[in-house]
């Protein structure tokens, strides 16, 4: 799994996704060698801001926007010879949009992200990604695609306009219940 972040991290090339400096081996060990980020992520903003007042809707939304552009470019990223990737994120969640000090905005964590070129496959009953932003395919185990990274979009503007978390109190358990 980790050969395949590196391959697919190495490739990404966006203002809005993380860069990739380095991938190499030094001895047995693989490593991934990715540019320095000074900021927070959404979610810690998030959390900070409603302890003293809620995030204006207009700056949430731009961050949602500017981390549309950089999923855009890893659903749309292609092969050398132009086949599509298919690349899916399947972890989007406020936790993986970072925005630093100078108001970049950056999807991170391409650690579980599913090329169609892969070679790693996902256990059957091994749910990858967080519960309370994952899409009903997902959560099913189902083939997945770019749509279940707008789903969880989807659930992250909901958050922004209501001010509220969309599954409130509810139990990862009743979560999978209503997803499935």
């Amino acid at each position: 799994m980790f050969l395949d972040e590196a391959r697919l991290a190495a490739r990404l090339n966006h203002p809005n996704v993380v860069q990739t400096n380095e991938v190499g081996q030094e001895g047995r060990r693989h490593y991934l060698s990715m540019e320095y980020l000074d900021g927070q992520s959404l979610h810690r903003l998030i959390h900070r801001s409603n302890k003293q007042r809620p995030m204006p809707l207009a700056l949430h939304l731009r961050i949602l926007i500017d981390m549309l552009a950089g999923l855009h470019h890893a659903h749309e990223l292609s092969d050398f010879d132009g086949t599509p990737l298919c690349v899916v994120h399947r972890d989007v969640s406020p936790h993986n949009v970072f925005v630093t000090y100078e108001g970049q905005v950056k999807v991170v964590d391409f650690g579980i992200a599913k090329a169609a070129t892969g070679s790693s496959e996902t256990k059957t009953g091994v749910l990858k990604g967080k519960l309370t932003y994952m899409a009903p395919e997902q959560a099913r185990s189902g083939r997945v695609d770019r749509r279940a990274d707008l789903f969880s979009v989807g659930v992250m503007m909901w958050e922004a306009v209501t001010g509220k978390r969309m599954w409130q109190d509810a139990s990862e358990v009743q979560i999978l219940h209503m997803l499935t």
